[in-house]
């Protein structure tokens, strides 16, 4: 990649986004961040990942982060948790993109390294509810009997954290350079094309 060095991955749940972004990630020979920042973040709030993660992609509000980010971090101690595990979510973001290229997957990375850097390609993957379904099952071990229900509950979760962090709208085309559907493409295809989308930007 020349011009561009950060690709990151929204996604909806059971779309195949994060084997988009591990593939990109071993033909390209970058590092792959997704779990990593929440553990990251965890360790910078002395908690334990665990802890974290059951606050994580809770809808924080956004005029309080705002407020927070302009007075610096050091007034983020008096923020209610999920507004601070955001805040130092959104610190790590940013340092693992200084640091090199990279594919970063969920949290918000397109819309936080948008504001700051202009050499980021912002990919969002989605697919049919069919295939989803079928991933859903298959690799995250969902019922058959409740499967579509949990796909609407995990988009709507992740719907609500990113719009009200971010003042836009979760997968909506505008937010990012390209859109992919996986049950049509193929986690390689996708993989494919991002790479080559982002090596001629």
């Amino acid at each position: 990649m020349e011009k561009i060095k950060i690709i990151t991955i929204g996604r909806e749940y059971a779309s195949g986004g994060r084997s988009v972004g591990k593939l990109i990630s071993e033909k390209l020979g970058i590092p792959f961040y997704n779990k990593e920042i929440l553990h990251m973040a965890a360790e910078k709030l002395n908690m334990s990942a665990d802890d974290v993660k059951n606050a994580d992609e809770t809808a924080a509000n956004s005029l309080l982060y705002s407020i927070s980010l302009m007075n610096n971090l050091s007034s983020a101690s008096s923020l209610p948790l999920n507004d601070r595990i955001y805040i130092e979510e959104r610190e790590v973001i940013k340092s693992l993109a200084e640091q090199g290229p990279c594919v970063i997957v969920g949290r918000c990375a397109d819309s936080i390294l948008k504001e700051i850097r202009d050499d980021v390609l912002n990919v969002f993957i989605y697919a049919d509810s069919e295939a989803r379904a079928k991933r859903a099952i298959n690799e995250y071990n969902e019922s058959p009997d409740s499967v579509y229900a949990s796909l609407r509950k995990h988009d709507k979760k992740r719907s609500t954290y990113y719009n009200l962090n971010t003042g836009q709208k979760w997968g909506a085309k505008d937010n990012y350079d390209l859109c992919l559907n996986s049950s049509k493409l193929g986690i390689e295809m996708c993989a494919d094309l991002i790479i080559h989308t982002a090596a001629n930007m």
